[in-house]
């Protein structure tokens, strides 16, 4: 019985250490989804980057978002930081208003289909 209980023990730890491994070998995918406008009604789905961490995905969306701010502005767009990664963007006069979501998902993620690949 002894036997048994340390062989199920050893097994379960065994499992353990391989899906923390797994996990840590994943890669994490900075993904900039889009809202749908007018002049494109479907969201779109790009990928920007990959990192070796959530942390440094996270950090790369930031970087990202600098980016788009800094850009969209000197087009005359408004940008206005929402939750998390959302960033919105507006112009007066112009219908066409939209976001756009900077998420880090692991690379076994695609968030187009909503399920793993």
């Amino acid at each position: 019985m002894m036997r048994l209980r340390r062989a199920s023990a050893t097994i379960a730890l065994c499992l353990l250490a391989s899906a923390m491994t797994a996990c840590a070998e994943c890669a994490w995918v900075l993904w900039e989804i889009s809202s749908p406008t007018t002049k494109n009604p479907d969201r779109t789905y790009d990928k920007i980057d990959a990192e070796a961490t959530n942390e440094a995905c996270k950090q790369r969306a930031e970087v990202a978002i600098q980016r788009r701010t800094l850009q969209a502005r000197r087009y005359g767009w408004t940008v206005t930081r929402g939750d998390a990664n959302r960033v919105d963007f507006t112009k007066v006069g112009d219908p066409d208003s939209f976001f756009v979501d900077f998420q880090c998902w692991p690379d076994t993620v695609d968030p187009r289909e909503g399920k793993g690949k």
